[in-house]
């Protein structure tokens, strides 16, 4: 019975009318009050009648016009907020102002007694009219909540963050009628805050929360209000990972830009960005030099509607480029980038070409066309278990169409060629990878014959969060899906970086060499994929293995535990940027390599998939297949 009146009461809100006429009673009856404390409550001095009469010729329709004109009644009460305090604050001094100037103008005027009003009466009707209209609506706020607070329904939360965005946020939470949430307090590293309380709420420290009152207090999830700026990634991923332990969820408010006309509502609080779970501050690159290469040149963009490929593409844009010629034979994705650009940058900056990188006729009216200064080669296929099932297809892509646009830009006198490699290129174990590493080793020979003017620059870098395949949007799908999520071996690690770091490093690779250098990405610590799921899970406010079962499925053909960066007999040396190196690496010969990948590329129609292997395999020695049909081979190229 008591819960359904206090639903009841959640939905109905008050008449304006009412509360305006609520108000307009604490103001007449105000007035006597204040003549009272003036006369030390001698009743003898009083006249109530003319008194009264003050109030309601004078007194009430100032006031009414201060309330119609400043809108102080439209609010709702039980969710009155400093904003609604300050409102109600300048309509009082308003009127008091007012009252004040006829009170000067009566005396003046030299109206009768019974109609002017004392200065010192008015100060006090001012003070007791300001205490009892916040007053009321302090108390009912207060009354409101305290009810809604103790209903079983309701879900605990900690607000991680006392500052301006906590304040917004246990705002936006508490005037939410929709919203089952009920803030039990804040967490704050400020010590000089723990301890108080901020708008009712207790401020506690962070071992004081997860060490009494996440358990007493039941909470089951954390909203983090602080803006990015002000709370570093370690941090950050030290509070999640604390929190995943005692089974509490994370959310965040969105930032300040995802606003919904400089206000956000409690539905717009989100999950963490996967970025919080690599376990390093994003690295954010000098673009200077990127900036002053750019600047009037006509840069060509293969893959350009891949995952890399296509952000390449948005960064690009941003620079002072002549022209851009994004290529790439999926059109769809391409159409999709092609509409995208087009709100933001004029059609003749840019053109889109739906071709493919192995098509010499194609690519070479191309070439001739806009005679690019600037290749970025991000076209290739990368899937490691398909690419093993098709050693055709690796080579006559990854492998002919590097070779076909590296020769295209000698040709036409290309002043850089940027290619997109792979750590999975160092010791490769599958067909995908060894691919890749051919295509190092070719454009790395065309700059050490020494007598190619282009400079050929290649970068290497690990997994990328949300790209085609990546394993962060698989997981998230599944576990939309209710499960399983599913992963290779409980061992299996990775190095993660974001697509916009990724294409960062292209772009400023690309003006940091002279030609023939692999670009090695410092990417942090690798990441435990099996840790990874488990996180995904929990800070979808669900249980691992409980809720979404995580199954383990093997190792794919190909596949490898860890990824490497360099290879054995590889070393760094170091670049202006800490966190980019330089691999260095044997030379080869240009004459060897392009008469071997001669005859590999002749052999593709002719031999087959196993020959194939056997030829990669005597181009790259540290080839070593691993958990694949080829592995029999290996002894063969020994």
């Amino acid at each position: 019975m008591i819960s359904l009146i206090i639903s009841r009461l959640k939905m109905y809100n008050l008449p304006r009318k009412m509360i305006l006429l609520a108000d307009m009673g604490i103001i007449v009856t105000g007035f006597p009050l204040a003549y009272l404390l003036r006369y030390n409550f001698d009743f003898d001095q009083l006249a109530f009648g003319q008194v009264f009469m003050q109030a309601l010729a004078v007194i009430s329709p100032v006031y009414l016009m201060a309330f119609l004109w400043s809108g102080s009644y439209r609010g709702i009460i039980r969710h009155s907020s400093i904003e609604d305090a300050v409102r109600l604050f300048t309509t009082i001094s308003l009127a008091m102002v007012a009252l004040f100037l006829l009170a000067v103008m009566s005396r003046f005027m030299g109206m009768s007694k019974a109609w002017s009003l004392s200065g010192s009466v008015l100060v006090i009707h001012t003070a007791i009219s300001t205490v009892l209209l916040m007053g009321s609506r302090l108390v009912i706020r207060v009354v409101y909540h305290a009810f809604m607070d103790q209903r079983d329904h309701l879900k605990p939360v900690l607000i991680f963050g006392a500052g301006s965005m906590g304040q917004i946020t246990l705002g936006v939470i508490e005037n939410d009628r929709v919203s089952k949430i009920n803030v039990v307090g804040f967490i704050d590293d400020n010590k000089t805050l723990v301890g108080k309380r901020l708008a009712g709420k207790p401020i506690y420290s962070e071992e004081e929360a997860f060490g009494k009152v996440v358990r007493i207090k039941e909470v089951k999830e954390l909203i983090l209000a602080v803006t990015p700026h002000k709370i570093i990634l370690e941090r950050k991923k030290a509070l999640f990972d604390r929190c995943l332990k005692q089974g509490v969820r994370v959310r965040e408010i969105p930032p300040v830009k995802d606003w919904i006309d400089g206000r956000f509502n409690s539905r717009q609080l989100r999950e963490p960005n996967i970025e919080d779970l690599l376990g390093r501050d994003p690295i954010w690159l000098n673009q200077s030099q990127v900036a002053d290469g750019l600047k009037g040149a006509v840069v060509l963009v293969t893959g350009a509607a891949g995952s890399i490929g296509s952000e390449i593409a948005r960064q690009l844009m941003a620079f002072d480029v002549n022209h851009a010629v994004f290529v790439d034979q999926a059109e769809s994705p391409l159409y999709d980038l092609q509409n995208e650009l087009l709100k933001r940058f004029s059609s003749d900056r840019f053109s889109v070409i739906v071709a493919s990188i192995t098509d010499l006729y194609r690519m070479q009216s191309l070439f001739e066309k806009y005679r690019p200064q600037y290749v970025f080669n991000a076209a290739a296929y990368k899937h490691v278990p398909l690419m093993e099932d098709s050693p055709y297809e690796a080579l006559r892509v990854n492998v002919g169409g590097t070779r076909l646009l590296a020769d295209l830009s000698v040709k036409f006198g290309v002043k850089k060629f940027v290619m997109i490699s792979t750590d999975k290129a160092v010791n490769p174990t599958n067909v995908m990878g060894a691919s890749k590493r051919i295509c190092e080793i070719y454009i790395q020979a065309l700059t050490q014959a020494r007598h190619k003017s282009t400079q050929f620059i290649t970068t290497r870098f690990g997994n990328v969060l949300g790209s085609n395949g990546s394993v962060v949007p698989l997981f998230r799908r599944q576990i939309e899906e209710g499960g399983p999520v599913t992963v290779t071996h409980p061992d299996i690690i990775r190095y993660f970086m974001t697509i916009p770091e990724a294409c960062q490093l292209v772009l400023e690779a690309g003006f940091m060499g002279h030609g023939g250098e692999i670009y090695v990405f410092d990417m942090g610590e690798p990441v435990k994929i099996y840790d990874l799921a488990v996180k995904m899970i929990s800070l979808a406010g669900l249980k691992p293995v409980e809720d979404i079962p995580i199954l383990f499925t093997g190792l794919r053909p190909g596949e490898k535990l860890y990824e490497e960066l360099l290879a054995d007999e590889e070393n760094t040396i170091p670049t202006h940027h800490p966190k980019i190196k330089v691999a260095q690496v044997r030379e080869h010969n240009f004459g060897v390599v392009n008469l071997m990948i001669d005859e590999l590329l002749g052999a593709i129609r002719n031999e087959s998939e196993a020959d194939l292997v056997i030829r990669m395999k005597a181009l790259v020695p540290e080839f070593i297949s691993q958990n694949s049909k080829y592995s029999k081979y290996d002894e063969v190229t020994a």
